[in-house]
């Protein structure tokens, strides 16, 4: 989208690592759950980007523990929050949105995803689409299929931000507009343009409308990474 605009009736975030900067809490119990079974703290943390907790933890433990587990690290991700803040720029982004006109998917559960959005001083939007609330995870289109049925508008009609290949993926497959968020420029050599942040961007629209006709543009001398 660099120089160019998006014209459409809503916007679609991904929770950690795109809205909220969550990645040194994540990291933290992440490594700290690897540890609890001698497991390579690294090679889960590389697998469970984009996934949901249940999905990893599937990956590495039996049935018979799987709740126990889950509820471990569901608990010290409510718990432990330290380091979680928004995304510079998200906040006045969001503030510019209708409250009906965004919303969250997100692969974390819903306890965890309000807790981070606590944390970052982030409002919880009117339609927050989480991990119990799909049967397919990302990559999956599933979940932004949701958001923009409960939203009430197209699929085409939407702008996703993301930063995982999985929800990236997720979001394409769904019709959307993508845009990256992700320090990690790696990304650009499959994705695109991709943007450290949300400071690059303004947008416009009516705060009155049900289906507002909002317009995202490129702030100018913004660069992307």
């Amino acid at each position: 989208m660099n120089g160019e605009m998006w014209h459409g009736s809503a916007v679609l975030f991904d929770l950690d690592g795109t809205l909220v900067d969550s990645m040194e809490a994540i990291e933290r119990h992440t490594r700290m759950w690897a540890a609890r079974h001698g497991l390579d703290g690294d090679l889960v943390l590389l697998e469970s980007h984009g996934r949901r907790d249940s999905e990893l933890i599937a990956a590495y433990v039996d049935d018979a523990h799987f709740d126990e587990e889950m509820k471990w690290l569901r608990d010290i991700s409510c718990r432990d929050t330290k380091g979680v803040r928004a995304l510079p720029g998200a906040v006045d982004l969001i503030a510019n949105i209708p409250p009906g006109a965004w919303g969250i998917v997100t692969s974390g559960e819903r306890r965890v995803a309000r807790s981070r959005l606590a944390a970052a001083g982030i409002p919880e939007p009117l339609v927050m689409v989480t991990a119990e609330d799909v049967q397919n995870g990302k990559p999956d289109p599933e979940g932004f299929l949701l958001g923009a049925r409960l939203l009430g508008v197209a699929p085409e009609q939407c702008l996703a931000f993301e930063d995982s290949v999985a929800g990236i993926q997720a979001a394409k497959s769904s019709g959307m507009t993508v845009l990256v968020i992700t320090s990690d420029q790696n990304h650009m050599r499959e994705n695109g343009i991709v943007y450290e942040n949300f400071t690059s961007f303004e947008l416009a629209g009516s705060r009155h409308r049900k289906f507002p006709i909002l317009t995202l543009s490129q702030r100018v001398g913004s660069p992307s990474i």
